[in-house]
């Protein structure tokens, strides 16, 4: 190793503080430059108008939607079992582990087991059960 590089370090294996700036600012330059060509190669698919925009974050409503109930009954699930495993920890040794995380872990498995009901019927009490779909439209340009 070279001696005059470990005298200004202090440790084999370290850059000088000025390459390490220099090495540092040509990393960032280089990511936003693949950012920035990532985004020219992605732009047919990106949205030219504010109604294009507002159809394809519609879109996404419905699956996100599908998402969060679905994985509802699983954490519920298994905030049941944690509700469960801390009332055993308080069986066990009630002086060390309380019982007030055993009704909170049990109204949190509650509320997921129910969510998806809750979501339907306050839909449905909102805006009636034939509900449609708006669908967004519009001419105002975003880009070229």
């Amino acid at each position: 190793m070279n001696r005059e590089v470990l005298a200004k370090n202090g440790r084999p294996g370290r850059w000088p503080p000025a390459v390490a700036r220099g090495v540092r600012r040509w990393a960032a330059a280089a990511g936003w430059a693949a950012i920035g060509a990532t985004l020219l190669w992605l732009e047919p698919a990106l949205a030219k108008t504010a109604g294009e925009l507002g159809t394809i974050w519609a879109g996404y409503g419905e699956p996100l939607g599908k998402a969060v109930s679905a994985l509802c009954y699983p954490a519920g699930m298994a905030a049941g079992a944690t509700s469960l495993y801390k009332l055993k920890a308080n069986r066990d040794n009630p002086q060390h582990h309380t019982v007030g995380p055993v009704f909170g872990w049990a109204a949190v498995c509650a509320g997921l087991l129910f969510l998806p009901q809750t979501f339907r019927n306050a839909g449905d009490t909102i805006w009636g059960s034939g509900a449609t779909v708006n669908q967004a439209a519009g001419t105002t340009t975003i880009a070229n």
